[in-house]
């Protein structure tokens, strides 16, 4: 998958074309905090509605090449190292998302099949 990131995308469309390309998988945006605990907290988290251009560090535009064999983790620290975004991955797990803290050394396909197991 091609993420194109810019500083005139929102937030939602950054989620809604990730979630086309990896179902029962989605991505939230955090503000910035001195922990990673801190920053996934819901206090923290970005409208979806923001544009990018509003919450990233780093002013670098381009595409973010996300593949289904990533690790999780890599696709959260891509996403920090090259545009200065905090991101999280959640899986859906029993109708609910779940954050993949806890497996992110799983793979995105890893990810997608342990929520399409429980889902059907």
């Amino acid at each position: 998958m091609l993420l194109h990131i810019s500083d005139s995308k929102t937030v939602e469309d950054l989620q809604d074309h990730f979630n086309k390309c990896f179902p029962y998988l989605k991505i939230e945006f955090y503000k910035e905090a001195d922990n990673h605990l801190k920053a996934c907290d819901k206090s923290n988290l970005v409208s979806h509605y923001t544009f990018i251009g509003e919450i990233r560090k780093n002013a670098y535009s381009g595409t973010l090449d996300i593949k289904s064999w990533d690790k999780t983790s890599k696709v959260k620290k891509d996403f920090k190292d090259i545009f200065g975004l905090t991101i999280q991955v959640f899986r859906l797990h029993k109708g609910e998302w779940i954050p993949t803290t806890y497996s992110d050394d799983l793979t995105l396909k890893q990810q997608y099949e342990l929520s399409k197991e429980l889902v059907q």
